[in-house]
């Protein structure tokens, strides 16, 4: 059975929330720099997120044994465009097929809106970091 462009998309968005669990501030340097970046993951499940300020390198295994697909390969080239949206193109080499996939989303929303604990804290941290933001204001007089 092959997974859906949606069930892709999803995997795609879960291997870069992995990238930044084991090293979100090298993760978020790379996503955020100006260019392109890349996510490759090969038989094995041996992730790789790199771009021009340095490389993670993380396990991708339990989140592509998620969508129960015999995936080969994963191949996505990233780039960044206007309003902090960052669009791709994947190619997904399967048993059976190979799908190319495209898309864009929004890196802060992605990561601001995962599960794991190192999420939640980001986004605890920007709630703080907002409350803070309008006390200045607050104090400021603006």
């Amino acid at each position: 059975m092959n997974p859906t462009r949606s069930e892709i998309k999803i995997t795609l968005a879960k291997l870069i929330e992995v990238a930044y669990s084991t090293d979100k501030g090298l993760t978020t340097k790379i996503v955020k720099e100006k260019g392109g970046f890349k996510l490759s993951v090969d038989q094995e499940g041996n992730a790789r997120l790199s771009g021009k300020l340095g490389m993670v390198n993380f396990s991708g295994s339990e989140t592509l044994d998620k969508i129960g697909a015999n995936i080969k390969s994963v191949s996505v080239n990233f780039s960044n465009g206007e309003g902090g949206k960052i669009t791709y193109t994947a190619m997904v080499d399967i048993k059976s097929a190979k799908l190319a996939i495209s898309g864009s989303f929004d890196i802060e929303e992605l990561i601001l809106s995962c599960s794991g604990l190192l999420c939640r804290a980001a986004r605890a941290m920007k709630g703080r970091h907002t409350a803070y933001d309008m006390e200045l204001q607050r104090i400021m007089g603006s």
